[in-house]
C-alpha cells in the first residue's frame, strides 16, 4: 500500500510521515511544558501513523487511554506496554523514556492489535488541561470496494474484503460488517472506531 500523507492538527499543513515530524519539531515546538514527542503506528499496517506529544512527568496511563479512544477501544479488552521483550508498566513516567526508544503497544490479547510508538522529539508546548495531545495523523485511506470499485465503506470481517454501502447491503449476515475506519483495528473484533473524537480540522 503507498505511504500516506496526514494533517497536523495545529495549522492544518498537509505532508508526509517524515515532512510531518519535522514540521511539528520546527514549527509547533515552543511552550512551558516539557514533553516527548511520540510517533505511533501499526506494527503491520504502517500506513495509520500519529504524532502526538506527552508531558515527561506524565505516565503511560495517559497513552494507554488515549490509543484506546482514538484507535483501539472496542470491548474494554487488556491492553499492555513491552519494552525488549518485557513488559513496560503503565504507571511508569514518559520522563524514563528518550529520543529513540520504542515501545510496543498491544490491546486485546484474543484479536490482538500491535502499534509500536517511537520517541522522535524531546519538544516543549502551552500547558494544557489533557495529557496527551495529537498533532498529526495519517489521512483517511481512500479504498475501493472489492465489488464493484465503488469507495469503500465497510469491511466484511468474514470474507476479509472491503465494500461499499451498496454491496454491504447484500450481505445476508449484518454481524460480519464493521465500519472501514481510520485505525490499525479497522475490522477487527468489533471495533467502530466510535471514541475517536480526532476529526481533522484546520486550527483544532
Amino acid at each position: 500500500m503507498a505511504a500516506t500523507k496526514g494533517n497536523c492538527f495545529i495549522c492544518g499543513k498537509t505532508a508526509g510521515k517524515t515532512a510531518i515530524k519535522n514540521h511539528i519539531l520546527k514549527d509547533h515546538n515552543g511552550g512551558d511544558e516539557q514533553c516527548l514527542l511520540f510517533k505511533a503506528e501499526g506494527l503491520y499496517d504502517k500506513e495509520y501513523w500519529l504524532y502526538f506529544t506527552v508531558p515527561v512527568n506524565a505516565a503511560l496511563t495517559a497513552v494507554d487511554k488515549f490509543l484506546r479512544q482514538i484507535w483501539c477501544e472496542c470491548c474494554g479488552h487488556l491492553s499492555a506496554f513491552g519494552r525488549g521483550g518485557s513488559e513496560f508498566g503503565k504507571a511508569r513516567k514518559i520522563s524514563e523514556l528518550g529520543v529513540g526508544d520504542t515501545l510496543l503497544y498491544e490491546y486485546d490479547f484474543g484479536s490482538t492489535t500491535e502499534i509500536v510508538l517511537t520517541v522522535v522529539g524531546a519538544v516543549s508546548r502551552p500547558k494544557r488541561k489533557e495529557k496527551v495531545q495529537l498533532f498529526a495523523r495519517n489521512a483517511p485511506l481512500e479504498e475501493v470496494c472489492e465489488k464493484c470499485g465503488a469507495p469503500a465503506t465497510q469491511v466484511n470481517v468474514w470474507e476479509q474484503e472491503l465494500l461499499c454501502d451498496k454491496c454491504a447491503a447484500k450481505v445476508d449476515d449484518e454481524a460480519a460488517l464493521l465500519p472501514f475506519v481510520n485505525s490499525p483495528r479497522c475490522g477487527e473484533c468489533g471495533y467502530t472506531g466510535e471514541q475517536d473524537k480526532w476529526t481533522f480540522a484546520k486550527g483544532k
